[in-house]
């Protein structure tokens, strides 16, 4: 099993994790968000992508918030602020599980710790 790392600011991984639980919970797909931001349509599956660098702006935020009918902007930041600021994550990638129980031959990531830096 080949293992990835990344560094990313907690913040940003906090955020990230939110906007996937609203945009799943909201039905709304990683391309439909993009074209609601009127960004490329594979911008949000590159932010939600571990192995890549994409990440949100605070003006991305302002679109997510509109994309997604939020209240506040709020919604997409973490409760409280983190204790840490930049955070190691390894990670492997696996293949999807089709829904005839087979493998895909597209991948997943799987998060297998989370260190502090």
């Amino acid at each position: 099993m080949k293992t990835f790392s990344i560094k990313i600011s907690k913040l940003d991984y906090e955020i990230i994790n939110q906007v996937r639980k609203l945009r799943e919970k909201k039905g709304v797909s990683q391309r439909d968000l993009s074209e609601l931001m009127n960004l490329s349509k594979s911008f949000v599956g590159k932010v939600e992508a571990l192995g890549q660098p994409d990440k949100y702006s605070i003006r991305h935020l302002a679109l997510i918030a509109k994309a997604l009918k939020l209240k506040s902007l709020y919604e997409l930041l973490p409760k409280s602020i983190p204790d840490e600021d930049i955070i190691e994550i390894v990670y492997t990638k696996v293949p999807k599980i089709n829904k005839d129980g087979s493998e895909s031959k597209q991948l997943e990531e799987r998060i297998i710790e989370i260190w502090s830096i």
